[in-house]
């Protein structure tokens, strides 16, 4: 998270299922949430009624969301903190999909703003901040007075109040700069709590079994993956291999700067392993090689749910980019947060990657689906069906076609030509792509064309859409690749049309579900 001045002032700012076995019994992780009669009353739903408000996304009732902050699964509700000029937002949902918006947890304090960082569950009282197990919840985050340095603040009712620790930081700043993002978690087989931290344009990792001491353990990125510009909000965390539990994995993510080289903000991710001490990627990759985790425009600042139920792991990233970062004409919020995604690690190709698919509770959304089967693709074809919000799966035979696939957020003139539009597709182009592209909407300079290599399996592109008043998330073969834009339609954004561009392409199939709103 860049670090934003003064308040009021403008800002850039399943081994699952093992895995967590095991941290929970070494941890005594337990739910810590205050008793029902103390927990807040929902708020009433607002209307969210405005132009271009998410509906299925959250954003907060007024001002600035970025970077989330402290996910985390308390044992009885997931937590979404975020960041808002300079403070931690907060955010609870019995299902992280459906919000209640809370009072900001984290304010300005004497050491400055309360940068983005992460949230435990210390369960067994390791810091001794609490009178034993059941524990608390302990914010580990980045203070900005003196330089940015890593500070603590504890909860024990469920993170509705909030204690600053008395040493405040923790881990001083001793002339680093962009020092900031801590991500932390604990390693059962080293018995300790490691965190992961940015340190310009790579990672440090450090270790502490108390939160409160810690100790500097090793740093990577030194000639690994994209050195565009400052690496921000780290996080890292182990996964199965094509869930098998006896390939367990860790990921590290990383998300890169605005620059001119990758025209905005983008993020990354390394595969290898982690012995409690050092990262180190697995050697069969070559260093320069950079694997992002989203190859649209905007996603950003990502960050994975500590304790999440059933083992899985999940994360939440800020839809936005620091090329324009608060520049959205929304009002009286900016900016949202992607729907959550499940994540996994699969062999594509050879290859191991990070795949992303949309969270099984987002399903609770659907209204019933329309199907539409097997018909010839041409240029322009409008389909009969409702606008945003909804979700869409679709199977394309791209045959020798140079260009198929989604328009989406479309509208048309009198005369029926598009006029603005995001188009998702396969263009045979340069060996094979993946695109992604944004066209006209109210912001000058706004459009934008995203793209991948990519070859379909078997001749069929797999298409899985989540497309919300000014947003498109996409899943490609099930994840394999994700791409995320924004949009702003100055027109009606209604349409949803299929294209193609030569050859003879075919839809195999397209199921279409209209969504229901998270807010009502």
């Amino acid at each position: 998270m860049t670090p934003a001045p003064a308040a009021g002032v403008t800002w850039r700012a399943r081994g699952r299922r093992v895995v967590a076995a095991v941290v929970a019994v070494g941890l005594g992780l337990c739910a810590c949430t205050p008793a029902d009669d103390e927990r807040p009353s929902p708020a009433p739903s607002p209307p969210y009624t405005e132009r271009w408000r998410p509906q299925l996304h959250y954003t907060p009732p007024e001002g600035r969301l970025a970077d989330p902050n402290g996910l985390v699964h308390d044992g009885r509700q997931w937590h979404l903190f975020h960041q808002q000029d300079g403070t931690w937002a907060h955010a609870v949902s019995p299902d992280a999909v459906h919000w209640t918006t809370l009072p900001t947890a984290l304010e300005h304090d004497e050491l400055g703003q309360a940068l983005s960082g992460s949230v435990v569950v210390d369960g067994a009282d390791t810091s001794g901040l609490f009178d034993g197990p059941p524990g608390g919840l302990v914010a580990v985050y980045t203070s900005t007075v003196g330089g940015e340095a890593q500070s603590l603040a504890y909860s024990s009712d469920g993170g509705l109040t909030w204690r600053r620790y008395v040493d405040n930081p923790v881990i001083a700043n001793e002339g680093r700069t962009d020092f900031r993002d801590p991500k932390v978690f604990w390693h059962e087989p080293t018995r300790r709590w490691v965190m992961v931290v940015s340190t310009g344009d790579q990672i440090g990792l450090f270790g502490s079994t108390d939160l409160l001491r810690w100790v500097e353990l090793s740093s990577f990125g030194r000639g690994q993956g994209l050195h565009s510009a400052v690496w921000e909000c780290p996080d890292l965390f182990p996964l199965q291999v094509d869930g098998d539990p006896e390939r367990v994995r860790w990921v590290l993510t990383v998300s890169v700067g605005a620059s001119d080289a990758t025209g905005g903000s983008t993020a990354q991710y390394f595969v290898g392993d982690f012995d409690g001490t050092t990262f180190t990627r697995d050697p069969s990759v070559p260093d320069d090689t950079v694997q992002l985790t989203d190859v649209g425009q905007d996603f950003y600042a990502a960050q994975s749910y500590e304790q999440a139920p059933d083992g899985r792991r999940v994360w939440i990233g800020w839809m936005g980019n620091w090329r324009y970062p608060y520049e959205a004409p929304t009002r009286p919020w900016t900016n949202a947060m992607s729907v959550p995604r499940d994540l996994d690690l699969r062999t594509v190709g050879g290859q191991v990657r990070l795949v992303q698919s949309p969270a099984p509770e987002l399903a609770s959304l659907r209204g019933q689906p329309v199907r539409i089967g097997s018909r010839a693709i041409e240029r322009d074809t409008p389909l009969p069906l409702g606008g945003p919000p909804y979700e869409l799966e679709a199977e394309i035979e791209t045959g020798d076609a140079g260009r198929v696939g989604l328009r989406v957020l479309e509208s048309r003139g009198a005369d029926g030509i598009v006029e603005e539009s995001v188009e998702v597709g396969y263009t045979a182009a340069d060996g094979g792509q993946v695109y992604l592209e944004r066209t006209g909407g109210v912001l000058a300079g706004f459009a934008v064309r995203r793209s991948a290599a990519y070859r379909p399996t078997d001749g069929t592109v797999r298409l899985h859409l989540l497309v919300d008043a000014s947003s498109v998330e996409v899943f490609v073969d099930d994840g394999a690749l994700t791409g995320t834009m924004l949009a702003f339609p100055a027109g009606d954004g209604q349409g949803l049309s299929l294209v193609s561009e030569g050859g003879r392409p075919r839809l195999r199939s397209l199921t279409y579900w209209p969504l229901d709103s998270i807010w009502r």
